[in-house]
């Protein structure tokens, strides 16, 4: 088995020789075993080796126990062991995921803290049908029936993945490998648990290999779904007008022509980008989305927070809310960056002339003398969902300027510039 574990951490996983791994270790007997071979790899491989073990704070003196458990494993290892403990309360909403989110948070903190480039977990080939049927139960598509892979975005390993749970604990008996049982583990009021114990086991009633079938059609899925995923990223790209980080823009006529499982994999691109939720969208929010493309709606909004919308022939995205969206001092002329738009717009100005300068986001109502700002910004050519995002130079309470667009006082040596709105 460790020539099979080295194999995989120079391959798929692209660990190499010199680097730092962190083991993630729950005190389980998968998680045990992980350890065991890193320890036997680290010399061979000159791998710098380190253990977290993130007690919850959910089962008492249980859990302080389980961490004292692997504390005292490594110091006979002789690996630096570090303990981050979190203090959840067994009352939260959805208290699997809760308890995984912030698992992975913790274990990403303490590779930031002490330098680890990768970190590794014990989940099996057991673990990974799991993962599979749980999604499967929930509704997901593809690219949530892919599971779990070898090696993520941000280096978090799974080296046993090719493993079944049996393989595990044989070596575990053969090794006497040392672990510790979660009695929450039998508990199937989880989901998780219940598809362990019960539905699995059924499930070997038609199929004793299931979770080698159901491993199967993830590493297609996956596959299939990298495919799908490299086409939605390419027609995010051609089909884009603005990415303005707050509010982008597709021209809609691209959209319509691309195959439809494309455009869906890249309206979930577009929002799990904007929303900072890499494991996807609701299938529901997805369709909603569709019916504004496809003409049946004017706008759907995302959890509150992302308006889609139709803009003449375009489809766009932005920020739901109230504005201003940004407001910042004018400290000097000079280029000023929009950090929530990701552009830079160009200010100069006699500062003597133009006191308090600010730049921020339209509002409702702004004037620049006696017009209305976005009736200017309309007959310049901006389109109406940029409109909001729009800057405005302020000085003592006035608007002098919309950047790109007109200027009050020219003549007064104000000048502005902002990226070609078309």
């Amino acid at each position: 088995m460790l020539d099979s574990f080295v194999k995989t951490l120079l391959g798929p996983c692209a660990v190499r020789e010199g680097d730092s791994v962190l083991a993630c270790c729950s005190g389980g007997v998968d998680s045990m075993v992980l350890l065991d071979l890193l320890v036997h790899a680290a010399g061979p491989l000159r791998l710098q080796l380190g253990v977290v073990h993130v007690e919850h704070g959910i089962r008492g003196e249980d859990s302080r126990s389980d961490a004292r458990f692997v504390e005292e494993r490594c110091r006979e290892l002789g690996v630096t062991c570090h303990v981050r403990r979190l203090c959840l309360g067994t009352d939260l909403p959805n208290l699997e995921e809760t308890a995984r989110q912030r698992r992975y948070e913790a274990v990403r903190a303490c590779m930031a803290d002490h330098g680890y480039g990768f970190a590794a977990t014990g989940h099996t080939m057991d673990d990974q049908a799991e993962t599979v049927i749980y999604r499967f139960i929930r509704g997901s598509g593809v690219r949530g029936l892919g599971g779990m892979g070898l090696r993520n975005q941000w280096n978090l390993i799974r080296p046993l993945l090719k493993l079944s749970r049996e393989q595990v604990e044989v070596y575990a008996a053969e090794r006497r490998v040392a672990f510790v049982e979660d009695a929450t583990n039998r508990d199937v009021r989880l989901a998780r648990n219940l598809i362990r114990h019960e539905i699995v086991p059924a499930m070997k009633k038609i199929n004793p290999s299931v979770a080698g079938s159901v491993c199967r059609l993830a590493d297609i899925a996956r596959s299939e779904g990298r495919l799908v995923e490299d086409l939605a990223a390419a027609l995010q790209k051609s089909a884009c007008e603005y990415d303005w980080d707050i509010v982008r823009m597709y021209r809609l006529r691209d959209l319509v022509e691309a195959p439809r499982p494309v455009v869906k994999r890249m309206v979930i691109r577009v929002l799990s980008e904007m929303l900072g939720e890499p494991r996807g969208i609701d299938a529901l929010q997805i369709d909603g989305i569709m019916e504004v493309i496809d003409g049946k709606k004017r706008a759907h909004t995302v959890k509150r927070r992302i308006n889609a919308q139709r803009d003449n022939g375009s489809v766009a995205f932005c920020r739901a809310g109230r504005g201003p969206f940004y407001e910042f001092p004018v400290d000097s002329p000079g280029v000023c960056m929009i950090e929530p738009l990701g552009q830079r717009a160009l200010v100069q100005a006699q500062v003597r002339g133009f006191q308090g300068l600010k730049l921020r986001s339209l509002l409702p109502g702004d004037r620049i003398g006696n017009e209305r700002a976005v009736r200017i910004l309309a007959e310049g050519g901006v389109a109406k969902t940029l409109r909001p995002f729009w800057p405005v130079l302020v000085s003592c309470g006035s608007i002098i300027s919309l950047p790109g667009v007109r200027d009050a006082w020219p003549e007064a040596g104000l000048k502005t510039e902002f990226p070609s709105h078309g």
